[in-house]
């Protein structure tokens, strides 16, 4: 597997209308899989999704992962495997450059939730809830839904009370009409998704769901 960045190669290809096809292996064979304990295929990933966050012409500096880069990973994994697929909402648009139709601060982004949510319990709306974000993995649930992402990596931990608590807050202020039962994981709406970790189901939550 050839994982060595040679930017001016990247970036010659990335700033072309069509540059999801002219990346397709790539994005195929290194960012759409899921994975968790490659190291090395995960620093070559965020070298490409830091030049994407450039590329993007994003500003934003924020404590943890910047929303420049969020917005890159969401167009990378996301919207460029839809227009691989050739298929948004049943229109053919492969080869067509990407849109989102979703903007902040007058700048397109192309992020896959509506809220994202800090380690220390800081939430900032991403979306409002009339846009249709890419978070569910699937289309349907996707129009109905809403995602809110917890920020950092709990495959094998679990997130941290202030978190939880703010998600539980989201919840009950702008989602109250939304059922106990409709309160779900990632990994509960896709097959072979762990997200949001392996202890969410048997442990946190329930805590989730007793703090809305």
């Amino acid at each position: 597997m050839d994982l060595d960045f040679r930017r001016a190669e990247w970036e010659s290809r990335l700033t072309s209308p069509d540059w999801y096809m002219r990346v397709e292996d790539e994005l195929r064979r290194l960012f759409f899989p899921v994975v968790h304990h490659d190291a090395q295929l995960k620093a070559f990933r965020h070298k490409v999704y830091e030049l994407v966050a450039e590329l993007l012409e994003s500003t934003e500096e924020e404590p943890g992962i910047r929303l420049s880069k969020l917005s890159a990973i969401g167009l990378v994994r996301q919207y460029a495997f839809q227009y691989l697929a050739d298929d948004m909402l049943g229109r053919h648009v492969r080869g067509e450059p990407v849109w989102s139709g979703h903007f902040r601060q007058g700048e397109m982004v192309f992020f896959a939730y509506h809220w994202l949510i800090r380690p220390d319990g800081a939430a900032e709306r991403l979306l409002e809830d009339t846009a249709i974000g890419w978070h569910a993995g699937n289309w349907t649930v996707n129009t109905s839904s809403v995602g809110i992402a917890l920020s950092g990596d709990y495959e094998t931990s679990t997130p941290p009370y202030a978190q939880i608590e703010a998600a539980a807050r989201i919840i009950r202020e702008y989602y109250s009409g939304v059922a106990r039962e409709s309160i779900v994981g990632h990994r509960e709406m896709a097959a072979g998704i762990s997200c949001p970790g392996a202890y969410f189901l048997q442990g946190w939550k329930q805590m989730l769901l007793n703090l809305v």
